[in-house]
């Protein structure tokens, strides 16, 4: 038998796109878009046979008709389960080998597809697929393309989760080594373009008019032309490019309707200060996702964002949607993640975060980081049996903390932001909480000498360096006034190694919290202690059902072997020190006047000008027209890779050219498409 007869090229096609609605039938110099998907894998020499896969929805008939039309095989089955919907037209036409290809790539190169089919079958492998890094291709989006036999894939239908089977091949990435065709392309050829960067499939209406604009320059080779064709015309007319770019509805669309509707009915807008889209851009910030892949996050209106900002507001140290976190937790899911018994998970976990830091000795969870916060002051209190506390940096929302501004009108102010109001707090908790400023010793020793403190509370490290044994001095205070000191790593931990930052400096609390990074995303958070201090949990209630759901245990454990194992604290901190570096010699370079802080992983930036709000909002406007999500701080994860940064840095070059300018002629207020970002807390009207 012909080895081509056991070869099928199977095509994924339904008209319900949300974003781009009926895109497969789209005409392109008057041929529906998924025809010319068609066409062009014709003209594959390994490959005979050719099926497309839709749906049994009724809108979908319309695939169906133009199937027949052109006599090519089409098989209908769930919308949903787009495995079983591969494996049953893969069964029906009793092919070995499938090649799947979407149908949004009209572009799709079927040389490449020919010389993949050939080096797949010299390997003898199950599954193959082209070369990505880190989530980010090395080559433009929209040749897409993936091979795998069927035992693979009869494996997968058998095998996979609920959640693994809304993709074809996710369970086989999960499952099979990863053997990637590589695609060699000469960037000097194309200095004009950022092929990481390129998006030539079509999910936009932006993408849709570019592709139209490529085939109607390349007909003219009888629609014969291939990848290299395609970046030759984009290197020569990159301007179509920005254009593709700035006609993305960035600055207004669905995410901003929505925020505009949830404000009616959510105090405050948001459940988060810090992604409260005034914080940022203020009426034209995106403000919703509908996915997110590494650093990439897909808006409402489809355009695709790359995170350069808070990754989640620091949660995703390993990037967003991690696969081997999330296989992790895909199997939690389907073996029930809450039942009357307990989930042995939490006790895994604790081993590991013992093992990490061998000072401690218990470790009680929550699920939030304020709440962890809460129970640390608890159980400080209940082993002091005093109630005052000293802190330094921000600890979360609870009664303790917002009871500081009691005292005076904004205690809270160089701590977190300024404006807070402490309504609601109990007026007798006013002068039970004292702020002192990181590095300051003789603030913290004149509140010990003329409170009764029972427990200091700050974070290890933010945004500068313990100076002068700053953290070894609190430590000896609090050992001879018998007081017992926690460590706030909420932010800190994960950074730049594995566990808390305070291990890097030598000095150990009586507790610590941690969370944020925990679990990548999924909510977990822990206090960590000595026995002398957890063990009085006994006599203090703190208890709460979701406290024990397990998909929170099997993230951290799964987020912190592949942190440990991948060394990402070292890989964080080494592209963390190469940003700031470069950020310096840009600024420099563009007489643009900053100062840079924080922890290598986690960089921040201010702009030193009377105007400074001003500036940071353009600088986050102008970024966002550029598709970045930015702030003055960079939240580092594993997902960012030295290119990114790069591509990052080029971005900043150039809008800080264009500050400085608008700087100099006082134009900045008049460039903002609304008033400047909020810098503390307001009430939203």
């Amino acid at each position: 038998m012909n080895i081509m007869d056991n070869i099928s090229i199977i095509i994924q096609a339904r008209c319900g796109s949300s974003r781009l609605p009926n895109k497969v039938l789209k005409p392109i110099l008057n041929i529906p878009l998924l025809e010319h998907v068609i066409l062009r894998v014709k003209r594959c020499q390994t490959v005979k046979n050719i099926i497309v896969a839709t749906t049994i929805n009724r809108e979908d008939d319309c695939i169906v008709d133009l199937c027949n039309k052109k006599s090519i095989c089409c098989f209908r089955g769930s919308e949903d389960n787009v495995l079983e919907r591969y494996y049953q037209a893969a069964l029906i036409s009793n092919t070995k080998i499938i090649v799947r290809i979407t149908s949004d790539c009209p572009l799709i190169d079927p040389n490449i597809i020919d010389e993949m089919i050939k080096k797949f079958l010299l390997l003898d492998i199950d599954y193959y697929q082209l070369y990505y890094y880190n989530d980010t291709q090395s080559f433009p989006d929209g040749f897409d393309c993936e091979i795998f036999t069927f035992d693979a894939l009869n494996n997968a239908f058998n095998k996979a989760s609920l959640c693994e089977q809304e993709h074809v091949t996710s369970y086989m990435k999960n499952k099979y080594d990863k053997h990637k065709y590589k695609i060699e392309v000469d960037k000097s050829k194309y200095k004009n373009l950022s092929l990481e960067e390129l998006h030539l499939s079509v999910d936009t209406e932006q993408d849709y008019k570019l592709i139209t604009k490529i085939f109607e320059h390349l007909n003219v080779k009888n629609d014969e032309f291939t990848m290299y064709d395609v970046l030759d015309y984009l290197n020569n007319n990159y301007k179509l490019l920005t254009e593709q770019s700035e006609s993305l509805n960035i600055f207004s669309g669905k995410g901003q309707q929505l925020y505009e509707e949830a404000k009616t009915m959510i105090p405050g807008g948001t459940q988060l200060l810090s992604k409260r889209p005034e914080m940022f851009l203020p009426n034209h910030w995106p403000s919703y996702y509908q996915r997110s892949s590494g650093i990439e996050i897909t808006d409402l209106n489809g355009n695709k964002l790359k995170d350069f900002s808070y990754m989640g507001i620091g949660c995703c140290i390993l990037g967003y949607r991690d696969s081997d976190v999330n296989k992790e937790v895909h199997k939690a899911i389907d073996r029930g993640n809450m039942t009357t018994l307990n989930c042995p998970s939490e006790v895994e976990l604790t081993k590991i975060l013992l093992r990490l830091h061998p000072w401690a000795e218990m470790a009680r969870y929550t699920r939030s980081s304020g709440e962890a916060c809460a129970m640390s002051i608890r159980i400080a209190r209940a082993k002091s049996k005093k109630d005052n506390i000293a802190f330094c940096g921000y600890h979360g929302w609870h009664d303790w903390y917002l009871s500081a501004n009691l005292n005076n009108h904004d205690e809270l102010g160089n701590h977190l932001l300024p404006g807070l109001s402490p309504v609601g707090v109990p007026k007798k908790l006013k002068n039970t909480a004292f702020p002192f400023n990181y590095n300051k010793i003789e603030e913290l020793q004149e509140i010990i000498r003329i409170r009764d403190i029972g427990c200091v509370i700050m974070e290890p490290q933010r945004s500068e360096s313990p100076q002068n044994d700053f953290l070894t001095k609190v430590r000896q205070l609090c050992d001879e006034h018998e007081i017992i000191l926690i460590f706030d790593e909420v932010t800190s931990a994960f950074r730049v190694n594995t566990g808390g930052i305070h291990l890097k400096y030598c000095v150990n609390p009586d507790m610590m919290i941690l969370g944020k990074s925990l679990g990548n995303g999924y909510p977990i958070a822990s206090v960590i202690g000595n026995r002398k201090c957890m063990s009085i949990v006994e006599d203090s209630f703190i208890s709460s059902t979701f406290f024990t759901e397990d998909v929170g245990f099997i993230a951290a454990i799964a987020t912190i072997k592949k942190h440990e194992s991948n060394n990402v604290g070292d890989y964080n901190d080494d592209l963390g020190r190469y940003f700031q570096e470069k950020l310096k010699i840009i600024a420099k370079n563009r007489n643009i006047d900053i100062s840079i802080g924080g922890i290598s992983a986690l960089t921040t930036w201010s702009f030193n000008y009377k105007n400074a709000n001003s500036i940071k909002t353009l600088y986050v406007q102008e970024m966002l027209r550029r598709g970045i999500l930015a702030k003055p701080a960079l939240y580092l994860s594993f997902a960012h890779t030295k290119k990114n940064i790069d591509y990052y840095l080029k971005n900043i070059d150039e809008v800080f050219f264009e500050l400085v300018e608008n700087i100099k002629n006082n134009n900045v207020e008049k460039l903002l498409l609304g008033p400047p970002a909020h810098t503390g807390f307001k009430r939203l009207t």
